[in-house]
């Protein structure tokens, strides 16, 4: 059996029998050992770090990567971090996965959930097996509706999906989530059943929210559906704005902006989703990493679901 030190030969061994799929019997005649040496060769290997086996379940949960957490927890002050990736390099199936896994882990425990929309909470829920909850919380919407970003191919609204695979019955706030004028939304808060809605979902216990990067997915379509005037434009753009949550934006340290988009959301104010017991974010692709930041930075989330690119572009300098 070859020394410690012969790294070389255990090393061309390891690449024959895992790399090439030889057998332990022809490994032993290329290198003109016996088979049990290739066999301790092989442990040896193991032993020593030269070879690492990692057993990947396409069923089980995503992989986690626990250093990134950390830094993560201490750079933004997140009560959690889950930080997860697969072989298949699918963020978006990985955060929806990890996101699923958790808020079936925390809804037994919540009276109230709140949820907003878009395509990565969409993908959460999907991911969620039922669990008929009893007693079974109120699931209410943190925003209006607006079915671009709100609706399954089926037509069915996310809210009412993660209602029924609580085994709860959803709350609906039957106004769109983005008007055209201020005085539409100050109109609309008025009424009494849309103002009841908004005041419970304001006071949830736990939420489930996605979070947006200007120039990316959702977030020029919901500047797009304010009709904001040319002057309007210029005064958003001019507040530098980088990412968006409950269809509110935030510059890149976290301050939320006023108008002329604050006033055009129909939804929990800025102040009323920090005041939220516990925020879950979920978002996916390192592209919305300036958003996300951002997003961080306002206090706004308490736990982040993220995939491996976003997470280390989210700490690039």
């Amino acid at each position: 059996m070859p020394a410690a030190r012969d790294t070389a030969t255990v090393v061309h061994a390891a690449r024959l029998y895992y790399e090439q799929g030889r057998s332990q019997s022809e490994i032993a005649t290329v290198l003109g050992l016996s088979r049990s040496n290739v066999s301790r060769i092989l442990t040896q290997a193991r032993e020593r770090g030269i070879v690492e086996i990692t057993i990947h379940d396409p069923e089980g949960p995503p992989l986690r990567d626990a250093a990134l957490e950390h830094v993560l927890r201490s750079t933004f002050r997140l009560r959690d971090v889950h930080v997860v990736h697969t072989p298949r390099a699918d963020g978006l199936d990985a955060v929806a996965r990890a996101g699923a896994a958790l808020l079936a882990q925390l809804a037994p425990s919540a009276h109230s959930i709140g949820v907003s929309w878009g395509h990565t909470v969409q993908s959460v829920v999907e991911h969620l097996e039922p669990l008929r909850l009893r007693p079974a919380p109120r699931v209410l919407p943190l925003v209006g509706g607006l079915s671009a970003l709100d609706e399954y191919e089926s037509g069915e609204s996310v809210l009412r999906v993660l209602a029924a695979r609580l085994g709860a019955r959803g709350e609906m706030l039957y106004a769109p989530a983005l008007l055209e004028s201020a005085t539409a939304v100050r109109t609309l808060r008025a009424e009494s059943s849309i103002a009841r809605v908004l005041e419970v979902a304001a006071a949830v216990e736990l939420a489930l929210v996605g979070i947006g990067s200007m120039g990316h997915h959702s977030s020029p379509h919901l500047v797009r559906m304010m009709r904001l005037s040319p002057e309007e434009e210029q005064a958003f753009q001019a507040q530098n704005p980088v990412g968006d949550v409950c269809g509110r934006f935030v510059d890149a340290g976290g301050i939320p902006l006023g108008a002329p988009t604050d006033d055009r959301v129909l939804g929990v104010t800025f102040s009323e989703l920090l005041r939220i017991g516990h925020v879950i974010g979920v978002a996916a692709g390192a592209e919305k990493a300036p958003g996300v930041r951002g997003v961080l930075r306002s206090g706004a989330i308490d736990t982040l679901v993220i995939d491996l690119e976003l997470a280390r572009a989210l700490l690039a300098t």
